[in-house]
C-alpha cells in the first residue's frame, strides 16, 4: 500500500483513496462444489463480446481454450486445480488465463450462491459510453459486470472480477485494488437495492480459494434532483460513482442487453443485431452481420433447448466432438417474436431450474444448464 502511494506521490498526484472492507457474511468459509462443464459455460457466457460478428465466433471458445487447463482427477471431492500445463504458462499467458478465470470463478459464485444469473456490462447498463474510455485509462483488465437475478425485488451486483495462480497475498493485493476499481452506483429513487462485490480467486497449487469482499458504498458527491426530468439513464456523480436518474430505463436496458446475450449463445445473430442497436445508437450499423445459425433442438434432463451446434476441433479434422450452445426453448421463440412475456418465462426458468438443478448435475457431466436459460453441452466423448 505504502509503495502504490508513493508512486503517485513521485508522479505528482494524489494517491486514490482506499477502502475499507467487510466480508460478505452470506458465504462464509467452507468448500463448494463445481464441474468443470460449468465453469467453462459461465466463462464463454460472460466473455461473448457483444459484437454480433465476434459473437458468432465466441460462444464456445472457452471449452476449446481451456479445457486442458482443468487438472482431471477420479477422487470424489478432489479441490479444483489447474494443469501442469497451465501452471507452466509464460507469464503473459497465465495472466490472462488467471483473469479469465477469475470472471468464470465469480459468475459462478453470484449463481449460485446469490441466485444472480442475468448479467450485462456495466456501461451498457448505465448508458454510458464514455465508461469504457475510464477503463482503458485505469488499466482495468476486464470490465464490471451488472449481475441480477429475474425474480422480483432482488439486488442489482456490481462485480469486479479477479484472478491469481500466485498466492492468497497477490488475492488480498488484488482485493484491495478492486475495492478503489468497482463503480458505485445508487439509485436516485425506489428500484433494487444494489450491492458492490469485488471477487478475487486465488488458483494455488494444492486447491483454488474464492474470496468475495463487499466494500461500504460511497456517498456521491453531489445529490441529484430525482424529480427533475431528464433524458439520461445515469449521471455521474464521482470519479467513479453514478447515480440512476431513470430506474425504469435502467432495468429496460438490463434486459434487452440480456435478450440480445441470449439470442447470440443461440446463434441468432441477426436477431440480436436489432436489440444491440437499440442500446447503443451511437456505434456505427455493422454492415455485415451474420446470418442467424440454423436451430437445432436438443432434449435435456431440464427440457427442450434450441440452439448451434459447432465442431470443437475443426483443425484436428474431426468434427465427431461438437458443442452445442443453446437456450430453452420457450424463452427463445418469446425472444425471437420480442414478446414482453420472454422476462416472464425467463423467471419461470430460473425458478425451475434451480429447483431441479441437482437432476442436471446427477446427469451427464458433459452438460451445463444455467438458471438464465442457456445450456452447453459437449457431444460426442
Amino acid at each position: 500500500m505504502w509503495q502504490r502511494n508513493q508512486t503517485f506521490i513521485d508522479r505528482g498526484e494524489n494517491p486514490p483513496p482506499s477502502k475499507q472492507a467487510t466480508v460478505v457474511n452470506s458465504i462464509g468459509s467452507r468448500d463448494k462444489s463445481i464441474r468443470p462443464i460449468d465453469l467453462l459455460h459461465k466463462l464463454g457466457n460472460l466473455t461473448t463480446p457483444a459484437n454480433v460478428n465476434m459473437a458468432q465466433l465466441s460462444a464456445s471458445w472457452a471449452t476449446r481454450r481451456y479445457f486442458w487447463a482443468i487438472e482431471e482427477s477420479n477422487i470424489p471431492q478432489s479441490p479444483f486445480r489447474l494443469s501442469t500445463d497451465a501452471r507452466n504458462l509464460d507469464f503473459h499467458q497465465k495472466n490472462l488465463l488467471s483473469d479469465e478465470f477469475g470472471v468464470a470463478f465469480a459468475g459462478l459464485v453470484l449463481e449460485s450462491e446469490f441466485h444472480a444469473s442475468e448479467f450485462v456490462d456495466i456501461s451498457i447498463a448505465l448508458g454510458d459510453p464514455e465508461i469504457y474510455q475510464d477503463i482503458r485509462q485505469r488499466g482495468r483488465t476486464q470490465p464490471d459486470y451488472l449481475m441480477w437475478s429475474e425474480i422480483a425485488a432482488s439486488p442489482y451486483y456490481v462485480v469486479e472480477c479477479k484472478g491469481s495462480q500466485s498466492s492468497r497475498a497477490t488475492s488480498y493485493d488484488q482485493l484491495r485494488r478492486g475495492l478503489e476499481q468497482v463503480p458505485a452506483i445508487v439509485f436516485g429513487a425506489g428500484a433494487r437495492q444494489v450491492i458492490t462485490l469485488v471477487v478475487a480467486t486465488c488458483m494455488e497449487e494444492t486447491g483454488t480459494t474464492v474470496f468475495v469482499v463487499d466494500p461500504p458504498p460511497d456517498e456521491p458527491s453531489h445529490k441529484a434532483d430525482v424529480n427533475k426530468k431528464s433524458n439520461k439513464v445515469s449521471q455521474r456523480t464521482g470519479e467513479s460513482s453514478w447515480e440512476i436518474r431513470d430506474p425504469d430505463e435502467f432495468t429496460r436496458r438490463a434486459w434487452i442487453a440480456q435478450e440480445s446475450s441470449l439470442l447470440k449463445w443461440a446463434g441468432q445473430y441477426r436477431e440480436a443485431a436489432q436489440p444491440d442497436f437499440e442500446l447503443e445508437p451511437w456505434r456505427d450499423r455493422i454492415r455485415n452481420v451474420p446470418e442467424d445459425a440454423p436451430r437445432e433442438r436438443l432434449q435435456t434432463e431440464l427440457g427442450v433447448f434450441v440452439g448451434t451446434r459447432t465442431a470443437a476441433f475443426p483443425e484436428l479434422c474431426s468434427n465427431q466432438i461438437r458443442i452445442f450452445n443453446g437456450v430453452e426453448e420457450e424463452l427463445l421463440a418469446m425472444l425471437s417474436e420480442g414478446s414482453p412475456r420472454a422476462r416472464e418465462i425467463a423467471q419461470a426458468n430460473q425458478r425451475r431450474f434451480r429447483e431441479e438443478r441437482e437432476v442436471a448435475l446427477r446427469g451427464n457431466p458433459l452438460s451445463s444448464i444455467s438458471p438464465n436459460g442457456t445450456c452447453m453441452i459437449v457431444e460426442g466423448l
